[in-house]
């Protein structure tokens, strides 16, 4: 039997590698690979899923997960189905869009999911959209070398703690923020005329 000291320690140990609680419940998959249950396509985006993944075919709009979520660590899997498609991550978003052809959120933050280095806003870098303003950085050259070519899986790592916020691409820290004001909001999947695909999205909360 394991002593009430044994299972701390082993916790906090898990804690510290892992950068999340271990629980039963930590762990919510937003994508079951069958269809956009806990979702809701905002402002007619073009969202399907299809042989057990999750599509974007071109088209505006949103993605919106049901739920809200404040401290946590988002994992997700992409990739570009042809060069310079365009989309983007949301966290700690509203749930209320911009009255405009795009139908975007007017209330969140976005991570840039284009397949582009050269840019302003590049591949993992950060975009506001409609929250209060906030301090990031972006290193390129960690991009450069992260990056994998049109077609192929990418990893997105996404943490959002406190008022800090780290973005992960296949496992390099490119971009960092602080003075995130929004402390909890939805996750969402933007549309911007581009063809994507999603395997995996999965919340760890922290």
């Amino acid at each position: 039997m394991k002593t009430p000291f044994f299972s701390f320690i082993t916790t906090a140990a898990l804690v510290f590698l892992t950068g999340c609680t271990p629980s039963d419940s930590g762990i919510t998959s937003l994508f079951n690979g069958k269809d956009l249950d806990g979702w809701v396509i905002e402002n007619g985006g073009q969202f399907s899923v299809e042989d057990g993944l999750l599509k974007i075919n071109k088209g505006v709009g949103w993605l919106r997960s049901e739920d809200t979520f404040a401290d946590f660590r988002l994992i997700m899997e992409f990739r570009f189905l042809e060069a310079e498609a365009n989309s983007g991550i949301f966290v700690r978003t509203g749930s209320t869009s911009h009255d405009d052809e795009n139908g975007w959120p007017n209330n969140g933050y976005q991570i840039q999911c284009r397949d582009i280095l050269t840019t302003e806003t590049p591949l993992a870098s950060m975009i506001p959209y409609g929250a209060p303003p906030f301090e990031h950085e972006s290193d390129i050259e960690a991009l450069k070398s992260a990056y994998k070519p049109t077609g192929e899986w990418h990893t997105y790592d996404i943490i959002c703690q406190g008022e800090t916020l780290e973005v992960k691409l296949n496992g390099t820290t490119i971009t960092t923020a602080t003075s995130i004001k929004n402390l909890e909001g939805h996750i969402g999947i933007q549309g911007e005329h581009g063809l994507l695909e999603f395997r995996k999205i999965e919340v760890h909360k922290l």
